[in-house]
């Protein structure tokens, strides 16, 4: 059996090691980027950014900690009820980003927000399906797998971005990094979860 504080050593080498690979990872993705977009399409996808996790961040119920935190963390009925209602918010969000687009755009004159804000809302929706296996792994401080799954998902994100910028230089390239990276997180996870025999939620 692996001590706690081993596990914490274990985990916070993995939660450095990650956050180094990250924060390099989107440099290299940055000056590659900028060099295929122009400046006002990073400061409109900052704009839509600024209200979708704006809107997530306000109904931010704590599913994550109840579930880490919880003695009932690893019984099924609480990690499947925390998933139905993780479910319902992410479509509840993406109706609020669908209706406050119209509202932003017309305050911004900018009729492009018409669209891209309920697109990128979509990812909610798509992360409303994500698997409870997440936070059970920061429960059981198992790290790595969770800093490994977590930059594949950023090195997708960036080649989608690289590739339809390369092709398509437009808003959208940045935009398109969003919703692979949400599928990604979706189907990286029952891998896994298929590898360590948990189950799904």
């Amino acid at each position: 059996m692996v001590s706690l504080n081993k596990k914490a050593v274990h985990g916070a080498a993995w939660t450095f090691l990650g956050y180094g690979a990250s924060q390099g990872l989107r440099f290299a993705g940055n000056l590659i980027l900028t060099r295929l977009l122009i400046p006002e399409y990073f400061g409109l996808m900052s704009l839509i950014n600024t209200f979708v996790i704006g809107l997530v961040l306000f109904s931010d119920i704590g599913i994550g900690p109840s579930i880490i935190q919880n003695k009932r963390g690893n019984d099924p009925d609480f990690i499947n009820t925390a998933w139905t209602i993780q479910t319902i918010r992410g479509f509840g969000l993406w109706i609020c980003s669908a209706l406050i687009a119209w509202p932003i755009a017309s305050f911004y004159d900018d009729s492009r927000l018409l669209l891209l804000i309920p697109v990128v809302g979509t990812t909610t929706v798509i992360q409303g399906f994500n698997s409870a296996s997440m936070h059970l792994m920061k429960k059981s401080l198992d790290l790595r797998k969770l800093t490994i799954f977590e930059f594949v998902a950023q090195a997708i994100s960036l080649a989608c971005m690289v590739i339809w910028a390369w092709f398509s230089p437009t808003v959208w390239a940045l935009v398109g990094g969003w919703i692979p990276t949400s599928f990604c997180s979706w189907t990286r996870m029952e891998q896994i979860e298929m590898m360590t025999g948990k189950s799904r939620f």
